[in-house]
């Protein structure tokens, strides 16, 4: 029998069938990507070192230097980052950069950033960080609980303000430094890092003469300049308490001598985090004079308290000596 011929229409329905173009012409429709959020970082200006918690990063307060949030995604593409949902204190698009964002340190405060992604979120807190430094020189107050004791040095109490001891032979100028840090509930995550600091810059005469001047070392005594001054770590308290406080305590001297001697004394306290400066300078003075020879107490003046005074250029005592 004669082979049986198909018809154009048959033939074209056969060749559909087997792997051509679909019936009618249309094409298939593409699947729908899968977009996720995979993680929520900081990458740029903020630290985890000395903060505690995964979540949490710091910085230290600055008029430039955003710290910079990025969201990584899959696929990590920009088709991907504009489908991200940002929430909490989101700061502002990084120009050119769809999945980050960037967060001002011009002010103390705390960030809670957000980001949602096909179902996946994830968040971080960034913790802006400043203080300010309070020195309390007050004599009816006492040194801060918290704070580390004066114990049995000086005049024996916790008494702030000049105090007169040893039978008013010596004296001392003493104060508790405080710093207050910001934002709120900082002392739970910041615990460590902090440092405080102290400089001087001090005008002393004995017997007329300037004593051991010099701007090089700790232990100069007549300066043309700030000297470093900090005080020994037993004298500071510098994990926060639950106040978000850290404390230092001073107490400079009038000592018993053998001639006259005078000491002017102005100087600057700040705190610094990571290395970083972390305040605004907290200024205090202390002045004192010994006067040999001047009756029963030979302490003539001493006294200190907030801010700093204009150091004097020549000896009250003997203003005709070391002139230059």
């Amino acid at each position: 029998m004669p082979k049986t011929r198909l018809g154009k229409a048959n033939a074209a329905n056969q060749k559909g069938h087997a792997g051509g173009k679909p019936v009618g012409g249309t094409k298939a429709s593409c699947p729908l990507k899968d977009y996720k959020l995979v993680k929520l970082t900081v990458i740029q200006n903020a630290t985890q070192n000395n903060v505690t918690g995964a979540k949490n990063w710091a910085a230290v307060k600055k008029t430039t230097d955003h710290v910079i949030i990025e969201a990584t995604t899959s696929p990590n593409t920009e088709e991907a980052w504009k489908k991200i949902k940002w929430s909490g204190d989101a700061g502002t698009l990084v120009k050119g950069k769809l999945n980050q964002r960037r967060l001002s340190r011009n002010a103390s405060k705390k960030y809670h950033v957000e980001a949602e992604l096909g179902g996946v979120k994830d968040d971080v807190n960034v913790w802006v960080l400043w203080a300010k430094v309070t020195i309390d020189s007050n004599p009816n107050h006492v040194t801060p609980p918290n704070s580390v004791q004066f114990g049995t040095l000086h005049d024996g109490t916790e008494k702030l303000g000049a105090r007169y001891y040893k039978g008013g032979n010596w004296a001392a100028g003493k104060i508790a430094a405080i710093a207050k840090i910001t934002p709120v509930g900082v002392y739970d995550v910041v615990k460590s890092g902090w440092k405080f600091r102290r400089e001087r810059t001090t005008h002393d005469w004995g017997d007329g003469w300037k004593v051991d001047p010099g701007d090089g070392a700790k232990y100069y005594y007549w300066t043309t300049t700030w000297v470093d001054d900090t005080s020994y770590d037993s004298f500071t308290k510098l994990i926060p308490d639950n106040d978000d406080q850290i404390y230092d305590i001073d107490g400079p001297t009038v000592p018993y001598r053998i001639n006259d001697y005078e000491t002017y004394n102005n100087f600057r306290q700040w705190i610094e985090w990571n290395k970083e400066k972390c305040s605004d300078y907290g200024l205090w003075y202390f002045n004192g004079r010994w006067k040999k020879g001047h009756g029963p107490s030979e302490i003539t003046m001493v006294e200190v308290g907030n801010g700093n005074k204009k150091l004097p250029k020549k000896s009250f005592f003997h203003p005709e000596k070391d002139p230059g």
